[in-house]
C-alpha cells in the first residue's frame, strides 16, 4: 500500500493525539501554578492572594494553549 493513501486516517490521529495532548495538559497548566501560589502564601502569610494570582495566570495560559492549539488544527478561523 503506497504511503500517501492513507493521509486522511494520519491526520485523524494527529487531530486526537494533539487533542488529548491538550486534555493531559490542561489540569497541569491550572494546578502548578495553583499549588505554587497556595504554597507561596502559607510562606508569607497573604493568603489567599497569591493563590487567586497565580490560578488567574494558569487559566490565561490555558486558554492561551487552547486557542493556539484549535487554531492550528483548523477549528477557529
Amino acid at each position: 500500500m503506497a504511503r500517501g493513501s492513507n493521509q486522511g486516517g494520519d491526520r485523524s490521529w494527529s487531530r486526537a493525539l494533539s487533542m488529548i495532548g491538550l486534555a493531559l495538559a490542561i489540569p497541569w497548566m491550572i494546578a502548578v501554578p495553583v499549588y505554587a501560589g497556595w504554597y507561596l502564601d502559607q510562606r508569607f502569610g497573604t493568603s489567599p492572594w497569591l493563590m487567586i494570582i497565580f490560578l488567574a495566570i494558569g487559566l490565561l495560559g490555558a486558554a492561551f494553549d487552547i486557542y493556539t492549539i484549535l487554531k492550528r488544527l483548523g477549528q477557529l478561523s
